[in-house]
This record gives C-alpha cells, sequence and structure tokens, in this order.
C-alpha cells in the first residue's frame, strides 16, 4: 500500500473466491457471504481504495460488505452469470451499498463463438440494450 501512496497510484482489488479440494458446493455456498466480507476487510485493511467483488449473496451479505468497505466504493461484478441474474444482483447490491457494476461476459457472452456479422448484429441489438439496462439500474434512486 505504501508503494502506491508513494507513486499516487489508486490500489483496486478484486477478490476471487475457489472451492477447495474436496469441499462440497453447499458447504462453499454457505461460506460464500462471509469469505467476500472478511475478505473485504482484509483488503481495506491492506491499503484498498476500490473493490471489485462478486455478488455476496443477498442483500444483507451486501449490507455486510458495505460495513466492511468502510466507504470504499465496490463494484460487483458479473461473474459470468446471464444477465438478468445480474441485472437483479445489481438493483440489490446498489440497493444496499454498492457503488456500481463491473461487466462483461453478461454483456457479450453470446456474441463469441459466433460470425463477425452475427457478432456485430448480436452486440448492437443485444449488448447495448443490455449495457443500457446495466446503467439504468446502477443510476436507480438510491433508498
Amino acid at each position: 500500500m505504501a508503494a502506491c501512496d508513494a507513486e499516487g497510484v489508486l490500489l483496486i482489488v478484486e477478490l476471487l473466491t475457489y472451492r477447495l479440494d474436496g469441499e462440497s458446493e453447499a458447504d462453499y455456498q454457505a461460506a460464500f457471504p462471509g469469505f467476500i466480507e472478511e475478505g473485504t476487510k482484509l483488503a481495506i485493511a491492506c491499503g484498498a481504495k476500490v473493490l471489485k467483488l462478486p455478488y455476496p449473496g443477498s442483500a444483507e451479505a451486501c449490507d455486510a460488505v458495505t460495513i466492511a468497505a468502510d466507504g470504499a466504493p465496490w463494484a460487483v461484478l458479473s461473474a459470468g452469470v446471464d444477465h438478468e441474474t445480474f441485472i437483479e444482483q445489481v438493483r440489490t447490491a446498489i440497493a444496499h451499498g454498492a457503488s456500481g457494476a463491473m461487466a462483461g461476459r453478461s454483456l457479450w457472452k453470446d456474441s463469441l463463438a459466433v460470425s463477425p456479422q452475427t457478432r456485430r448484429d448480436l452486440l448492437g441489438a443485444r449488448a447495448l440494450p443490455r449495457l443500457n439496462e446495466l446503467a439504468a439500474a446502477v443510476d436507480a434512486p438510491r433508498p
């Protein structure tokens, strides 16, 4: 962190978690919100100024992450979920303290394994409206 401050570089941290070998999916999913909350605390303690986080799982988990972020802005990642799921996650996260969203695959993943013309068509007809819907979700009035 001191090196980032000395160089005037903003420390942005992206948290990723993985299921351990032998860990059941149910156990991992049950622990996941805590991983994001505790990871947020650790990142802030290490000097993170902006956080890129997977959706922690619920409105309550978003509240806990917002408290753990201690005023640092955090954005929810699409993490490859389908667009409809991501929009709902973004709406919940924004309503519970997130500052924004980082979208990639939720916008364009269905445009990859197609011809260049089909890709252009999909990016214009599907990805652009998705991006606009995402922007509206992020810009929605907060409670």
